[in-house]
Protein backbone atom coordinates (compact mmCIF):
# COMPACT_ATOMS: atom_id res chain seq x y z
CA UNK A 1 0.00 0.00 0.00
CA UNK A 2 1.42 3.23 -1.03
CA UNK A 3 2.82 5.97 1.66
CA UNK A 4 0.41 8.91 2.22
CA UNK A 5 1.05 12.13 0.33
CA UNK A 6 4.00 13.76 1.16
CA UNK A 7 5.49 10.54 3.19
CA UNK A 8 8.59 8.69 1.69
CA UNK A 9 7.75 5.00 1.18
CA UNK A 10 8.73 2.46 3.56
CA UNK A 11 9.96 -1.15 2.50
CA UNK A 12 7.98 -2.35 5.80
CA UNK A 13 6.56 -5.95 6.56
CA UNK A 14 3.00 -5.67 7.38
CA UNK A 15 1.89 -7.18 10.49
CA UNK A 16 -1.69 -9.36 10.16
CA UNK A 17 -3.81 -9.94 13.58
CA UNK A 18 -7.35 -10.88 13.81
CA UNK A 19 -7.43 -10.72 17.22
CA UNK A 20 -5.36 -8.43 19.92
CA UNK A 21 -2.62 -10.74 22.30
CA UNK A 22 -1.90 -7.63 24.27
CA UNK A 23 -1.63 -4.47 25.46
CA UNK A 24 0.59 -2.57 27.92
CA UNK A 25 1.94 0.61 29.25
CA UNK A 26 6.09 0.68 30.34
CA UNK A 27 8.34 3.19 30.17
CA UNK A 28 6.40 5.84 28.48
CA UNK A 29 5.62 3.87 25.48
CA UNK A 30 2.31 1.51 24.93
CA UNK A 31 2.95 -2.17 23.42
CA UNK A 32 -0.07 -3.55 20.99
CA UNK A 33 0.86 -7.37 20.34
CA UNK A 34 -1.59 -8.98 17.46
CA UNK A 35 -2.45 -12.55 17.27
CA UNK A 36 -3.55 -14.59 14.37
CA UNK A 37 -5.54 -17.94 13.60
CA UNK A 38 -3.21 -20.12 11.48
CA UNK A 39 -4.20 -23.79 10.63
CA UNK A 40 -1.99 -26.30 10.58
CA UNK A 41 -1.11 -29.11 7.82
CA UNK A 42 -3.64 -30.98 9.64
CA UNK A 43 -6.21 -28.13 9.36
CA UNK A 44 -6.45 -27.43 13.10
CA UNK A 45 -6.30 -23.97 13.88
CA UNK A 46 -4.01 -22.59 16.55
CA UNK A 47 -3.44 -18.17 17.90
CA UNK A 48 0.26 -17.21 17.75
CA UNK A 49 1.36 -13.64 18.18
CA UNK A 50 1.88 -12.09 14.53
CA UNK A 51 3.88 -8.83 15.83
CA UNK A 52 2.99 -5.66 17.76
CA UNK A 53 3.57 -2.41 17.74
CA UNK A 54 5.10 0.40 19.86
CA UNK A 55 3.81 3.55 20.17
CA UNK A 56 4.56 6.51 22.16
CA UNK A 57 1.34 8.73 23.86
CA UNK A 58 0.89 10.79 21.30
CA UNK A 59 0.91 8.19 18.46
CA UNK A 60 -1.50 6.37 20.17
CA UNK A 61 -3.73 9.64 20.24
CA UNK A 62 -2.98 10.40 16.67
CA UNK A 63 -3.95 6.64 15.75
CA UNK A 64 -7.41 6.42 17.79
CA UNK A 65 -8.35 9.33 16.49
CA UNK A 66 -8.07 8.16 12.88
CA UNK A 67 -9.51 4.43 13.94
CA UNK A 68 -12.64 6.44 15.25
CA UNK A 69 -12.57 8.58 12.09
CA UNK A 70 -12.66 5.01 9.99
CA UNK A 71 -14.95 3.46 12.71
CA UNK A 72 -17.62 5.69 12.29
CA UNK A 73 -17.30 5.66 8.39
CA UNK A 74 -17.90 2.24 8.34
CA UNK A 75 -20.93 2.23 10.66
CA UNK A 76 -21.95 5.09 8.29
CA UNK A 77 -21.76 2.46 5.43
CA UNK A 78 -23.78 0.07 7.84
CA UNK A 79 -20.55 -2.73 7.62
CA UNK A 80 -20.24 -2.61 11.72
CA UNK A 81 -23.02 -1.03 14.10
CA UNK A 82 -22.41 0.21 17.90
CA UNK A 83 -26.16 -0.26 18.45
CA UNK A 84 -26.71 -3.40 20.34
CA UNK A 85 -29.07 -5.83 18.83
CA UNK A 86 -31.25 -6.38 22.53
CA UNK A 87 -31.47 -3.77 24.93
CA UNK A 88 -31.83 -6.01 27.85
CA UNK A 89 -28.05 -7.44 27.66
Amino acid sequence: MPSPPGLPEFDLPMIFGDAMAGLGFQSGVARLAFAANVADEAGQEQKVKSGYLILTPNCMLELRSQIDQILTELERQGVISFTPERLDG
